[in-house]
Protein backbone atom coordinates (compact mmCIF):
# COMPACT_ATOMS: atom_id res chain seq x y z
CA UNK A 1 0.00 0.00 0.00
CA UNK A 2 1.37 3.43 -0.95
CA UNK A 3 1.91 6.00 1.78
CA UNK A 4 -0.79 8.27 0.32
CA UNK A 5 -3.30 5.42 0.31
CA UNK A 6 -2.32 4.60 3.89
CA UNK A 7 -2.73 8.26 4.85
CA UNK A 8 -6.22 8.22 3.32
CA UNK A 9 -7.03 5.05 5.26
CA UNK A 10 -5.90 6.71 8.51
CA UNK A 11 -8.02 9.79 7.72
CA UNK A 12 -11.08 7.64 7.01
CA UNK A 13 -10.55 5.73 10.26
CA UNK A 14 -10.31 8.95 12.30
CA UNK A 15 -13.36 10.41 10.55
CA UNK A 16 -15.36 7.28 11.32
CA UNK A 17 -14.39 7.67 14.99
CA UNK A 18 -15.72 11.25 15.07
CA UNK A 19 -12.46 13.23 15.03
CA UNK A 20 -12.89 16.57 13.22
CA UNK A 21 -9.23 17.57 13.65
CA UNK A 22 -6.28 15.58 12.37
CA UNK A 23 -2.82 16.25 11.02
CA UNK A 24 0.66 14.83 10.50
CA UNK A 25 3.99 16.23 11.68
CA UNK A 26 7.35 15.09 10.39
CA UNK A 27 9.96 14.12 12.96
CA UNK A 28 12.29 17.04 13.71
CA UNK A 29 13.81 18.93 16.61
CA UNK A 30 11.56 21.50 18.26
CA UNK A 31 12.92 24.34 20.40
CA UNK A 32 10.37 23.80 23.18
CA UNK A 33 10.96 20.06 23.45
CA UNK A 34 13.97 18.64 25.37
CA UNK A 35 15.95 15.96 23.54
CA UNK A 36 14.84 13.46 26.20
CA UNK A 37 11.26 13.83 24.91
CA UNK A 38 11.87 13.62 21.18
CA UNK A 39 9.95 11.02 19.11
CA UNK A 40 13.16 9.07 18.46
CA UNK A 41 13.47 8.29 22.18
CA UNK A 42 10.18 6.39 21.91
CA UNK A 43 10.66 4.88 18.45
CA UNK A 44 14.17 4.97 17.01
CA UNK A 45 13.07 4.87 13.36
CA UNK A 46 10.22 7.37 13.87
CA UNK A 47 9.26 9.25 10.71
CA UNK A 48 5.84 10.76 11.45
CA UNK A 49 3.60 11.84 14.32
CA UNK A 50 -0.13 11.50 13.64
CA UNK A 51 -2.15 13.97 15.74
CA UNK A 52 -5.91 14.26 16.19
CA UNK A 53 -8.38 16.04 18.41
CA UNK A 54 -11.99 16.32 19.52
CA UNK A 55 -13.69 19.39 21.03
CA UNK A 56 -15.07 19.68 24.56
CA UNK A 57 -18.78 20.61 24.44
CA UNK A 58 -19.40 24.27 25.24
CA UNK A 59 -22.24 23.23 27.51
CA UNK A 60 -19.81 21.62 29.93
CA UNK A 61 -17.52 24.63 30.24
CA UNK A 62 -20.27 27.19 30.65
CA UNK A 63 -22.78 25.15 32.65
CA UNK A 64 -24.62 27.22 35.24
CA UNK A 65 -23.98 24.59 37.92
CA UNK A 66 -21.41 21.84 38.57
CA UNK A 67 -19.27 22.81 35.59
CA UNK A 68 -16.08 21.52 37.23
CA UNK A 69 -17.67 18.17 38.05
CA UNK A 70 -18.91 17.83 34.49
CA UNK A 71 -15.47 18.85 33.19
CA UNK A 72 -13.77 16.19 35.32
CA UNK A 73 -16.22 13.53 34.15
CA UNK A 74 -15.72 14.57 30.51
CA UNK A 75 -11.97 13.92 30.74
CA UNK A 76 -12.58 10.70 32.69
CA UNK A 77 -14.74 9.32 29.87
CA UNK A 78 -13.07 10.91 26.84
CA UNK A 79 -9.50 9.93 27.62
CA UNK A 80 -10.56 6.30 27.89
CA UNK A 81 -12.30 6.27 24.49
CA UNK A 82 -9.57 8.42 22.93
CA UNK A 83 -6.80 6.14 24.18
CA UNK A 84 -8.66 3.00 23.11
CA UNK A 85 -9.04 4.44 19.60
CA UNK A 86 -5.31 5.26 19.57
CA UNK A 87 -4.53 1.62 20.37
CA UNK A 88 -6.74 0.43 17.50
CA UNK A 89 -5.04 2.81 15.07
CA UNK A 90 -1.61 1.54 16.16
CA UNK A 91 -2.71 -2.03 15.48
CA UNK A 92 -4.07 -1.02 12.07
CA UNK A 93 -0.72 0.53 11.11
CA UNK A 94 1.19 -2.48 12.40
CA UNK A 95 -1.09 -4.70 10.33
CA UNK A 96 0.18 -2.78 7.28
CA UNK A 97 3.80 -3.49 8.22
CA UNK A 98 4.63 -0.26 10.10
CA UNK A 99 5.68 0.19 13.70
CA UNK A 100 3.55 2.50 15.81
CA UNK A 101 3.62 3.69 19.43
CA UNK A 102 0.57 5.30 21.10
CA UNK A 103 0.82 8.79 22.60
CA UNK A 104 -1.98 8.77 25.17
CA UNK A 105 -3.93 11.93 25.84
CA UNK A 106 -2.94 12.29 29.48
CA UNK A 107 -1.15 9.80 31.72
CA UNK A 108 1.54 8.56 32.15
CA UNK A 109 3.25 11.79 33.20
CA UNK A 110 6.98 12.33 33.60
CA UNK A 111 8.84 14.80 35.82
CA UNK A 112 11.78 16.53 34.14
CA UNK A 113 13.64 19.47 35.69
CA UNK A 114 10.81 19.71 38.24
CA UNK A 115 8.25 20.16 35.45
CA UNK A 116 5.47 17.81 34.33
CA UNK A 117 5.75 16.34 30.84
CA UNK A 118 3.81 13.79 28.87
CA UNK A 119 5.76 10.84 27.48
CA UNK A 120 5.71 12.90 24.28
CA UNK A 121 4.65 16.58 24.60
CA UNK A 122 1.88 16.13 22.06
CA UNK A 123 0.69 19.73 22.09
CA UNK A 124 3.85 20.92 20.27
CA UNK A 125 3.53 18.27 17.59
CA UNK A 126 -0.18 19.01 17.18
CA UNK A 127 0.73 22.65 16.51
CA UNK A 128 3.29 21.58 13.92
CA UNK A 129 0.66 19.30 12.33
CA UNK A 130 -1.76 22.22 11.89
CA UNK A 131 -4.35 21.42 14.58
CA UNK A 132 -4.02 24.89 16.12
CA UNK A 133 -1.52 27.30 17.60
CA UNK A 134 -0.15 27.53 21.12
CA UNK A 135 -2.08 30.03 23.17
CA UNK A 136 -0.70 32.44 25.76
CA UNK A 137 -1.64 30.00 28.54
CA UNK A 138 0.17 27.07 26.93
CA UNK A 139 -2.89 25.23 25.60
CA UNK A 140 -3.57 24.61 21.94
CA UNK A 141 -6.11 27.04 20.49
CA UNK A 142 -8.14 26.52 17.30
CA UNK A 143 -10.01 29.19 15.27
CA UNK A 144 -13.32 27.30 15.55
CA UNK A 145 -13.05 25.41 18.85
CA UNK A 146 -10.86 27.78 20.84
CA UNK A 147 -9.10 25.91 23.65
CA UNK A 148 -11.84 23.26 23.88
CA UNK A 149 -9.66 20.41 22.62
CA UNK A 150 -8.71 16.89 23.65
CA UNK A 151 -5.67 15.49 21.84
CA UNK A 152 -4.29 12.09 20.98
CA UNK A 153 -1.45 10.88 18.78
CA UNK A 154 0.77 8.15 17.40
CA UNK A 155 4.49 7.98 16.62
CA UNK A 156 5.10 5.77 13.61
CA UNK A 157 7.82 4.60 11.23
CA UNK A 158 5.51 5.43 8.32
CA UNK A 159 6.90 8.35 6.23
CA UNK A 160 3.60 10.19 5.73
CA UNK A 161 3.40 13.59 4.03
CA UNK A 162 3.14 16.29 6.75
CA UNK A 163 0.19 18.66 6.87
CA UNK A 164 0.82 22.40 7.04
CA UNK A 165 1.22 24.33 10.26
CA UNK A 166 -1.26 27.19 10.70
CA UNK A 167 0.48 30.30 9.43
CA UNK A 168 -1.40 32.90 11.46
CA UNK A 169 -1.58 33.27 15.21
CA UNK A 170 -4.99 32.44 16.63
CA UNK A 171 -4.78 34.27 19.98
CA UNK A 172 -5.86 37.92 19.66
CA UNK A 173 -2.60 39.84 20.22
CA UNK A 174 -4.15 42.32 22.65
CA UNK A 175 -6.02 39.71 24.71
CA UNK A 176 -4.71 38.74 28.16
CA UNK A 177 -7.89 37.23 29.67
CA UNK A 178 -6.28 33.86 30.47
CA UNK A 179 -3.26 35.55 32.10
CA UNK A 180 -5.36 37.93 34.17
CA UNK A 181 -7.73 35.31 35.56
CA UNK A 182 -5.18 32.67 36.62
CA UNK A 183 -5.59 32.28 40.43
CA UNK A 184 -1.94 31.28 40.95
CA UNK A 185 -0.36 33.62 38.39
CA UNK A 186 1.08 30.65 36.56
CA UNK A 187 1.09 32.41 33.18
CA UNK A 188 3.73 35.06 32.54
CA UNK A 189 3.22 37.85 30.01
CA UNK A 190 6.18 36.42 28.10
CA UNK A 191 4.07 33.31 27.42
CA UNK A 192 6.05 31.14 29.83
CA UNK A 193 3.73 28.87 31.82
CA UNK A 194 4.65 27.46 35.21
CA UNK A 195 3.05 24.06 34.66
CA UNK A 196 4.17 22.90 38.09
CA UNK A 197 2.16 25.64 39.83
CA UNK A 198 -0.78 25.10 37.49
CA UNK A 199 -1.02 21.36 38.01
CA UNK A 200 -0.50 21.48 41.75
CA UNK A 201 -3.39 23.93 42.04
CA UNK A 202 -5.71 22.53 39.38
CA UNK A 203 -5.51 18.82 40.24
CA UNK A 204 -7.27 18.18 43.53
CA UNK A 205 -6.40 14.67 44.66
CA UNK A 206 -6.69 13.84 48.39
CA UNK A 207 -4.96 10.50 47.87
CA UNK A 208 -1.76 12.23 46.79
CA UNK A 209 -1.75 14.39 49.92
CA UNK A 210 -2.19 11.31 52.08
CA UNK A 211 0.71 9.48 50.40
CA UNK A 212 3.03 12.48 50.59
CA UNK A 213 2.47 12.64 54.36
CA UNK A 214 3.62 9.04 54.76
CA UNK A 215 7.46 8.93 54.92
CA UNK A 216 7.59 5.20 54.21
CA UNK A 217 5.67 5.66 50.95
CA UNK A 218 7.83 8.59 49.84
CA UNK A 219 10.97 6.56 50.51
CA UNK A 220 9.71 3.58 48.53
CA UNK A 221 8.11 5.26 45.50
CA UNK A 222 9.00 8.29 43.42
CA UNK A 223 6.55 11.19 43.12
CA UNK A 224 6.27 10.37 39.42
CA UNK A 225 5.15 6.79 40.17
CA UNK A 226 2.60 7.89 42.77
CA UNK A 227 1.20 10.56 40.44
CA UNK A 228 0.70 8.08 37.60
CA UNK A 229 -0.81 5.32 39.74
CA UNK A 230 -3.26 7.69 41.44
CA UNK A 231 -4.22 9.68 38.40
CA UNK A 232 -4.44 7.08 35.67
CA UNK A 233 -7.93 5.81 36.50
CA UNK A 234 -9.74 9.07 37.22
CA UNK A 235 -7.31 11.68 35.84
CA UNK A 236 -7.48 13.39 39.21
CA UNK A 237 -10.31 15.77 40.10
CA UNK A 238 -10.10 19.08 38.30
CA UNK A 239 -10.25 22.10 40.57
CA UNK A 240 -9.66 24.88 38.04
CA UNK A 241 -10.20 25.65 34.38
CA UNK A 242 -10.46 29.40 34.61
CA UNK A 243 -8.07 30.07 31.71
CA UNK A 244 -10.17 27.89 29.43
CA UNK A 245 -13.44 29.53 30.46
CA UNK A 246 -11.96 33.00 29.93
CA UNK A 247 -10.85 32.40 26.34
CA UNK A 248 -13.02 34.50 23.96
CA UNK A 249 -12.39 31.99 21.14
CA UNK A 250 -14.33 29.15 22.77
CA UNK A 251 -17.57 30.10 21.07
CA UNK A 252 -19.42 31.24 24.19
CA UNK A 253 -23.19 31.04 23.80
Amino acid sequence: MSNERLKSKVWNFLNSEGFPLMGIAGVRSLPNVPDAYSPQTILKEARSIICYGVPIPKGIIYAERDALLLYWRYWNVTYRSLDAMTDRLCLMLEGKGHRAVPVYGCYPMKVFNREFWGVLPLIYWAELAGLGRLSKCGLLVHPKFGMRLSLGGIVTTTPLTPTEKMKNEVCPPECSDCLDICPVNAIAKTGKVNHNSCMRYANANPLMGHLLRDPSTKDKYSFETMNNVIGVDDHSSYACFECLKACPLNGVY
